[in-house]
């Protein structure tokens, strides 16, 4: 008798403090607890404003919201498959909204009615030998907005610089936005041409993911954007400093209004199409070598996923939510397990190496290491306001000496999409397409 009450004990869900405590409740408090250590806190402060313990994880507005015990968000153990079933099928604002109401109290009746229990499975999609890739979505995101270098100085995204050439040397100039769009629509034929729907976040050379060029946004929306980040965040000094003139020229609007605005209409954008993947095409330079005037001999490729919060990252109601977010689902390992695949095929087939913490101040300063080389946690927009498994890649050195050179020589036309573009870019983009195809299979 006394071993099946001891038996019982185990199983059932036991009651603390009005709190339950179930079974699996210290690995569970183990598990998260660890991610959060490896994956997500990259300074210590940020613990003054979460828990995880035994009966789940509390995320608190300030530290004194802390010691009172007086959690915005919370997730108790024995509600994590409902949580998880809601932030699958609701839109983020309206997951904001749920996670706000509910604050520190159990799910309300509606929503553990609606997400209490599984929902039916997903009919299995036919994948055809010759088109794998049938039934997956996939968002592409071509970095930044530049067709020129006009937009690249205004974005500091761009190359101009004297290359060797044999006894002389050759000017070369262009916009990593260039590169990136071009990239995208070189993968996206690809993607398509084995049966994925494949979206842009933005739908042109030097177009904005509003449709738009910048100075087509200026135009009819800067003065609007403007009024509605004041009007959320009034004390910021250099949106007042813009509204009084103390800042002027288009870098100043494109800094403070439109950059931020612009990226979280990418997100958007991704998070209704609920990709099954997102790549975040980017090419990166030599931090050291600005302004980027001159070649480097340095190249390396790396991507980014979720995590790596920063001292002041968990200042907002939102932020917080995305922390909450990443911890308790399963975006950051899928990130990984996504870049993993991409970040093979971008050393094989491009020669390029995966960057050690050593190779970029900001690797050590602002990421955390995932347990592969060359991928890295960080709180960039994108990787934070992108829902679901995400390949954001930094793929070499645009201003590496002999990478200048490549990715310049216009000189290819592409017989998938008829694009014409490098060689060097189409190694790229097929890159992209062998490690998410490598990813896929693994599945």
């Amino acid at each position: 008798m006394r071993k099946l009450i001891f038996l019982f004990a185990m199983c059932a869900p036991i009651l603390v403090n009005g709190q339950m405590i179930i079974r699996e409740a210290d690995s569970l408090h183990k598990h998260y607890a660890q991610k959060a250590d490896e994956l997500l806190v990259a300074d210590s402060s940020l613990y003054s404003f979460f828990t995880i313990d035994l009966y789940g994880v509390s995320m608190f507005a300030s530290a004194e919201d802390k010691t009172r015990n007086k959690p915005e968000y919370k997730v108790n153990w024995s509600e994590l498959a409902i949580y998880k079933r809601m932030m699958a099928n609701e839109p983020r604002e309206l997951a904001i909204g749920i996670m706000l109401d509910k604050g520190g109290r159990p799910f309300g009746r509606e929503v553990q009615k609606q997400y209490g229990e599984p929902a039916n499975r997903e009919a299995v999609v036919f994948h055809p030998p010759m088109q794998p890739l049938v039934g997956y979505r996939i968002a592409i995101d071509p970095g930044h907005i530049a067709n020129d270098t006009i937009i690249g100085k205004l974005e500091e995204k761009f190359i101009s610089m004297n290359i060797p050439a044999g006894t002389d040397s050759t000017h070369v100039a262009f916009a990593e936005g260039q590169l990136t769009w071009q990239t995208a629509v070189l993968l996206a034929a690809r993607l398509r041409n084995y049966g994925a729907e494949v979206i842009f976040t933005r739908n042109g050379p030097g177009m904005t993911a509003f449709g738009k060029t910048f100075e087509q946004w200026k135009k009819d929306d800067y003065q609007r954007t403007l009024d509605s980040l004041l009007h959320d965040d009034p004390d910021n000094q250099n949106l007042k400093d813009i509204r009084s003139g103390k800042l002027k020229g288009d870098r100043a609007i494109f800094r403070f209004v439109f950059r931020d605005a612009e990226l979280r209409k990418r997100a958007e954008i991704i998070n209704a199409f609920q990709p099954h993947l997102t790549v975040a095409i980017h090419y990166n330079v030599d931090e050291s070598n600005a302004p980027w005037s001159r070649p480097t001999n340095k190249n390396f490729c790396m991507l980014f996923v979720p995590g790596a919060f920063q001292a002041g990252e968990l200042s907002d109601s939102e932020k917080r939510f995305d922390f909450l977010r990443l911890l308790l689902l399963d975006d950051i390992g899928n990130s990984i397990a996504a870049s993993t695949s991409v970040c093979a095929q971008f050393t094989a087939r491009l020669n390029v190496k995966a960057a050690n913490t050593s190779d970029a101040g900001y690797l050590s300063a602002s990421c955390r290491k995932t347990g592969v080389q060359g991928i890295y946690a960080r709180n960039l927009s994108m990787t934070r306001l992108v829902h679901g498994p995400i390949v954001f890649g930094e793929t070499l050195y645009q201003d590496n000496v002999n990478e200048a050179a490549a990715l310049s020589n216009m000189s290819i036309t592409d017989r998938i999409s008829g694009q014409q573009t490098s060689k060097r870019v189409m190694q790229v983009a097929d890159a992209y397409f062998e490690g998410i195809l490598q990813w896929v299979y693994k599945q």
